[in-house]
């Protein structure tokens, strides 16, 4: 039986984003440090990746809409750089984290708590939608796109990421654990996908780069960025002497082709400008 939104809303109620790889306490301070540092690491999001996916730079004065904002990470990044942000979910408590992250932080910002996967907001109401992680875990992903594309201003942005189907992750490791670890046995490779989130998520998918485009060319977007990223010379050698020693001698494996096994795929796409 397919998995709906309640069976969604329940799982990341239990298990709220960074709460399965972080041993403090969601909310406090170590928590946020902690997961600001593995989302940053060489291997994830580094800072030079941030400013090439979301050009913060250039974010001052703008107003954004994270789609599903988890613990307010993505939010915070625009809110330190000068935007306007409101971040919307289907749980309390990633409304309850991104807000204690704000204040936390000393920074500015709305967020509410979505029963469904319309958006609270009138058309044309922000420059740049994100929804990062998000698309993929969801029952109707079309729905929800165009619901972003109706509250993007038009010549506005929308960035998502969606885990990548070609990945070393999904393609190589997945099928390894299905062969080795006994919680994988006899899962199918949706299944196994679906544990990389938590044994009891009840919803993931992975997408290519072409899936990737076309669900945002299909509500009139168009895409101009569709880039590979989040792969470490750990999760590819899988020995870690091996491993080592090739972060000791080589480039960072996310700065080499052979990013385009990365675990997401990321896709910027602008809104046509209305006609003059």
């Amino acid at each position: 039986m397919a998995a709906s939104l309640d069976d969604v809303r329940a799982f990341w109620e239990r298990s709220p984003l960074g709460s399965a790889d972080i041993d403090a306490a969601p909310g406090t301070p170590e928590f946020f440090a902690r997961f600001d540092a593995i989302r940053e690491a060489e291997d994830c999001e580094p800072l030079w990746l941030q400013e090439r996916i979301y050009q913060l730079s250039q974010a001052p004065g703008k107003r954004v809409l994270d789609i599903g904002c988890g613990n307010g990470y993505v939010l915070s990044r625009f809110a330190a750089a000068g935007s306007a942000v409101e971040g919307v979910d289907i749980t309390d408590r990633a409304i309850e984290l991104s807000q204690r992250r704000f204040h936390e932080a000393g920074l500015r910002g709305g967020f509410t708590r979505i029963n469904g996967q319309r958006l609270p907001f009138g058309d044309g109401s922000f420059d740049v939608v994100t929804s990062m992680g998000v698309l993929h875990h969801v029952p109707d992903p079309n729905l929800l796109v165009e619901d972003a594309v109706r509250v993007l201003k038009p010549g506005g942005e929308m960035i998502v990421m969606l885990y990548h189907r070609y990945s070393w992750q999904y393609q190589i490791l997945m099928r390894l654990k299905r062969l080795t670890l006994g919680s994988y046995r006899g899962r199918s490779q949706e299944e196994a996908v679906n544990m990389v989130d938590g044994a009891e998520n009840p919803l993931g998918r992975v997408y290519s780069r072409g899936d990737a485009r076309a669900l945002l060319e299909r509500v009139g977007l168009g895409p101009y960025f569709c880039e590979v990223h989040q792969i470490s010379w750990r999760q590819l050698l899988m020995v870690p002497p091996l491993a080592g020693l090739a972060d000791a001698l080589l480039p960072p494996a996310g700065r080499t082709p052979l990013r385009g096994l990365g675990w997401n795929v990321y896709v910027k796409a602008r809104k046509p400008a209305s006609p003059t």
